[in-house]
């Protein structure tokens, strides 16, 4: 581990920020792209910073707009607050108005089926989607194959991460210091209150939990 980082900051670089790392490249993000992620939470957070290092701009959406004020201190310029909209055209429609027209590229991290169907509706003419959250089989959503089609989308998976994307992110981390990383881990647990952390982080009651282990 470089110096000047800490223990507390490094800890996302596995699997948060190597997997968010990986999804930006598997869009093929570059200078002046508009970047929408879906969801607020470590991983979104993390694809918000790698994409506006990038030089794209960095739209984050979220349907628990508590999550909302993090995101820009991530490097997202814009954040969407999805509740405010009454159904899944409302949030499509938002979607597309926010980033006028469209992102280039859209990163799913919220792992609900629905969303991906939302994504792929909402990026721009030729974009990209890359799915990362939604890992769970059997879990499906209605989709309009048409659509797609006629949009010219393009749908990436970004499952795990090479094995050297996580030194990229260790550097990433040393090499961007004015990205609160530290903060990425809200709350801390002792080993012993494993359960506790697990569904503090299922109720978004924080963003990640750190299990901090004794002597």
């Amino acid at each position: 581990m470089p110096d000047g980082i800490t223990s507390r900051a490094v800890s996302s670089a596995n699997c948060a920020l190597s997997q968010a790392y990986a999804g930006c490249e598997a869009g093929g993000i570059e200078l002046g792209h508009k970047v929408l992620v879906l969801g607020a939470g470590g991983l979104g957070l993390c694809a918000a910073a790698v994409a506006s290092e990038m030089g794209a701009g960095v739209f984050v959406a979220e349907m628990d707009a508590r999550r909302l004020d993090k995101a820009r201190m991530f490097g997202a310029g814009h954040t969407i607050d999805l509740s405010a909209a009454d159904d899944e055209a409302g949030r499509i429609e938002l979607m597309r108005d926010v980033t006028d027209g469209g992102p280039d590229v859209v990163i799913d991290m919220t792992g609900v089926p629905s969303a991906f169907v939302e994504a792929a509706a909402s990026v721009a003419p030729g974009g990209v989607l890359v799915s990362i959250g939604n890992i769970t089989p059997g879990r499906t959503a209605p989709f309009d194959p048409g659509r797609f089609t006629r949009s010219g989308t393009q749908i990436r998976a970004s499952l795990r991460y090479p094995a050297r994307t996580l030194g990229k992110a260790v550097s990433f981390i040393e090499s961007t210091p004015e990205v609160p990383w530290e903060d990425l881990v809200d709350a801390e647990f002792a080993l012993t209150d494993v359960r506790r952390a697990v569904q503090a982080a299922r109720d978004r009651e924080v963003t990640r939990a750190g299990l901090v282990m004794e002597g």
